[in-house]
């Protein structure tokens, strides 16, 4: 299930964005799109628990605008596909701030909006077959690649831990066969205790690593440098 949000002041538009989504959402996609009137509405929505996969937005509403909609959203919701439909040029770097997905004109929308969503369709699909398993037969979890952080040998002991986005899991596996198993180019090791995914690192200093949620891995000049290489070759590789 795709969930979509429309979020726009002017009942025209919002019909005319679901109109437009309907005429090219395949018969394998199950969808479901939910229309709202202002920025308030849909992050009141969120706030409650509410969640969208894709948020199409206008920017120029009245009082929340669709600027900092995207702002509130992100804090909440930072894997929702974010795009902007307005009839403002210069509102485009606006977009690139917040990270948007796309920044649509209202005049093109008929011609590039079936694109975008079919962009956002395939790269969903991508994400949902990118997981690696843990756990026993009775209790298997599924971790997703893009949640996972790093995975660590754990000192003095057997198993090793998936640090994750929203939370940490042992488990009693060897490092080098995870490496093997992940089959991911995101997935490069930092030294012989850590694989880290290039997807959430945030610096890298002359004798660190530093990662997302505040993960620090000391390492020396020929693994930072190896680390440097690896990203460099990673980032010129992806698509």
């Amino acid at each position: 299930m795709i969930k979509i949000a429309i979020v726009d002041d002017e009942e025209q538009t919002r019909e005319q964005i679901l109109r437009t989504l309907k005429e090219n959402i395949q018969e394998q996609h199950e969808v479901e799109i939910k229309l709202y009137a202002s920025g308030e509405s849909f992050f009141e929505e969120i706030q409650k628990g509410e969640t969208a996969d894709i948020l199409f937005t206008d920017i120029q509403m009245q009082q929340l605008d669709g600027v900092e909609l995207g702002k509130l959203v992100r804090r909440i919701c930072p894997d929702m596909y974010i795009v902007f439909i307005t009839s403002y040029e210069e509102y485009a770097a606006e977009s690139y701030r917040i990270e948007a997905y796309q920044y649509i004109l209202k005049r093109d929308m008929k011609e590039r909006l079936p694109a975008v969503l079919q962009k956002i369709y395939q790269e969903k699909q991508k994400e949902s077959q990118n997981f690696f398993w843990i756990g026993g037969v009775t209790d298997q979890r599924k971790l997703y690649h893009k949640d996972i952080i790093c995975i660590r040998k754990v000192k003095g002991q057997k198993y090793v831990e998936f640090v994750m986005v929203n939370g940490a899991y042992k488990e009693r596996l060897a490092l080098h066969q995870i490496f093997e198993d992940l089959k991911s180019p995101a997935f490069i090791f930092a030294g012989r205790s850590h694989i880290i995914n290039i997807d959430h690192v945030d610096r890298i200093t002359t004798d660190a690593v530093y990662l997302e949620d505040g993960i620090k891995i000391q390492a020396g000049a020929e693994t930072i440098q190896d680390v440097k290489t690896r990203i460099m070759e990673y980032w010129r590789n992806v698509e």
